[in-house]
């Protein structure tokens, strides 16, 4: 009897010499069957990733892998990472020091874009929220224009300072930044010639802005949008309202929305930017203008058009009402 006890107690032993070999390199590797996406926090410690790990089961021991990694604690870096399957408790390690990879991405916003749907743009790209792109653009506003624009009547403050290109950003860029590089590119297009433009025809950078986004909403192709800014400008001259289907649509949508048909009951709904029941400019811009409709707000063509309506290839121009009405009928014989 004696001897049978000697004999189990020596293969205990046996068995934990061996378990004591092999224990480390079990514990030594991950145990997940796919590929692990770990979010490491700001301020994360390797307790906390340890016990995150353990509880997903991708290691087998959090007081081994705290034990093991005492030597990197102090190196932990922010950021999502991919842990492969079968991956080591040092691959690991190595992984949470080099900090999150930095990914170009590119977004493109056409023109005529308004400021909210930059923001949705910038929300697909994984940029930011909407809402946390809107909020920072008031604060960019505040910082850079506030003491130049009167923004009481204004739905989105940067509405038409953000200029509508194909951009290359990073993973790693705030939201202040990439609001910099959208409006510092709409501010580098400007050149001394434009500002004298500007000054010769008495407006203010708002203005032109304000004006290019009316063409930009309005014109039909690039041949015709020196006109449509006589036509604009023409009007104003006179004290004639712009009465600008493009406004209103902006106004009722208070810069979020956009209609596909204007009805006449909406012509009379009163707000800032209807500038059918307003005359002069609206507030501000409604879109985000190209450099195109930019050039074309700053040299209106001199002509005697008061009025425009969409034809087949572009719009139909006339001097008087009577004539536009005309115009009119024939477009609507025709569609």
């Amino acid at each position: 009897m004696k001897k049978f006890f000697l004999v189990v107690l020596l293969l205990f032993l046996i068995a934990g010499v061996g378990g004591f070999f092999f224990l480390p390199d079990y514990l030594s590797k991950s145990h997940n069957s796919e590929d692990y996406e770990l979010l490491v926090p700001s301020g994360a410690t390797l307790t906390s990733i340890g016990n995150k790990l353990y509880e997903e089961g991708v290691i087998k021991s959090k007081l081994w892998f705290r034990f093991q990694g005492e030597e990197i604690a102090t190196k932990i870096k922010p950021g999502t990472y991919t842990i492969e399957a079968g991956a080591t408790i040092e691959e690991i390690y190595e992984i949470i020091q080099q900090g999150e990879k930095e990914i170009p991405i590119i977004v493109t916003f056409p023109e005529g874009f308004i400021l909210y749907q930059f923001a949705q743009k910038i929300e697909e790209a994984g940029l930011g929220t909407v809402d946390d792109f809107i909020t920072s653009t008031d604060a960019y506003f505040k910082e850079n224009y506030s003491d130049e624009v009167n923004s009481d009547d204004l739905y989105f403050k940067l509405e038409g300072y953000l200029f509508p290109d194909t951009y290359h950003f990073s993973s790693k860029q705030n939201l202040s930044d990439v609001i910099g590089v959208l409006v510092k590119t709409m501010e580098d297009l400007w050149t001394e010639e434009m500002y004298s433009k500007m000054n010769d025809l008495g407006l203010t950078k708002h203005q032109v802005l304000t004006i290019a986004s009316l063409i930009e909403r309005e014109a039909y192709n690039d041949e015709e949008r020196e006109t449509i800014s006589g036509v604009i400008f023409n009007r104003i001259d006179t004290g004639m309202p712009l009465q600008i289907d493009a406004t209103v649509i902006y106004g009722i949508g208070e810069g979020k929305e956009h209609m596909t048909r204007v009805l006449y009951a909406d012509l009379e709904r009163q707000n800032p930017y209807n500038t059918y029941m307003n005359k002069d400019l609206p507030p501000g811009p409604i879109a985000s203008p190209g450099k195109n409709s930019i050039m074309a707000a700053l040299n209106p063509l001199e002509h005697d058009y008061f009025y425009y309506v969409l034809g087949e290839d572009g719009h139909v121009f006339a001097k008087t009402y009577q004539e536009h009405l005309r115009n009119v009928e024939n477009y609507r014989k025709n569609n």
